[in-house]
């Protein structure tokens, strides 16, 4: 039996209206929205829906980049890979979304003498966000990765005391991926183990990989799961992701964020696939 927490049962059913669409890439927007919600907490989501009469019917799952609570100026970053997501891409100024949220579980408060923050492609968004939440308070290390220097982007908005990027084909930052940036970044600093926390969001194999360096490490280290989801609030079980104890949780309400040591990595990498509006 699943227990709705606190913030999922005062998520707030809005129309949200579009502010601005902004083309990153080819294949990537920033979507800026009016959304009267209560101010989401970094790590939480918002359920998201196409303008009305337009199919696929049900909302998807979008991570938070940002949320000024006095504009209530709602910022999502994300990708097209699907049908769905290609007709929010042409989404214009003034159309309206129906939105469900905040909903889910966030980053958890730590009293760690630094943060480690770890984000792999579109992945970066919700840790752009916790970092800007943090800032002022912690001692902060950001290590963001992607394919290509395309999907690098926001790098002006972290705030972190070091910042480290990686591009798998090497055109900008380190080449490799954003793991092997980070062993070879920490392994000649002076990094107190003993009082870190690991952060990670990304693809399924790169978030497997993070949680091998937390167990070398020996240090706690929480991820941000993705999963299709039809509701958002436990109802619809259908972002069921298998446990280490080999128990069932919910993505919605479970999470999104888990420890990396909850989680089944082999059964999460045989089932994961990009969240979408397909």
């Amino acid at each position: 039996m699943h227990t709705v927490p606190f913030k999922a049962l005062h998520a707030e059913e809005t129309e949200a209206v579009v502010l601005e669409q902004t083309r990153i890439s080819e294949t990537r927007f920033l979507l800026k929205l009016f959304a009267n919600i209560s101010s989401p907490l970094p790590g939480q989501f918002i359920m998201l829906g196409l303008p009305r009469e337009t199919a696929p019917f049900l909302r998807r799952p979008f991570s938070v980049l940002d949320f000024d609570a006095r504009s209530k100026r709602l910022e999502i970053y994300y990708s097209v890979s699907g049908r769905g997501t290609r007709i929010l891409s042409n989404v214009r100024q003034g159309e309206r979304l129906g939105m469900l949220g905040p909903l889910g579980r966030p980053f958890p408060r730590r009293t760690a003498g630094i943060e480690i923050m770890v984000g792999g492609g579109r992945g970066a968004a919700p840790l752009i966000f916790l970092a800007s939440r943090r800032s002022r308070s912690r001692q902060m290390i950001f290590f963001m990765g992607a394919a290509r220097e395309e999907e690098i982007v926001f790098l002006d908005r972290i705030k972190a005391q070091k910042i480290f990027v990686s591009t798998e084909d090497g055109s900008f930052g380190k080449r490799g991926t954003v793991i092997d940036l980070l062993r070879s970044a920490t392994s000649s600093r002076g990094i107190d183990w003993q009082h870190a926390t690991l952060y990670g969001c990304g693809p399924a194999r790169m978030l497997r990989s993070l949680h091998e360096f937390s167990l070398e490490r020996r240090v706690p280290c929480f991820v941000s799961l993705e999963a299709r989801m039809g509701c958002g609030i436990g109802v619809c079980q259908g972002c069921a992701v298998r446990t280490a104890d080999s128990h069932y949780s919910l993505t919605c309400i479970d999470g999104p964020i888990f420890s990396s040591s909850s989680v089944d990595w082999e059964s999460y990498l045989a089932t994961s696939y990009s969240v979408d509006l397909k």
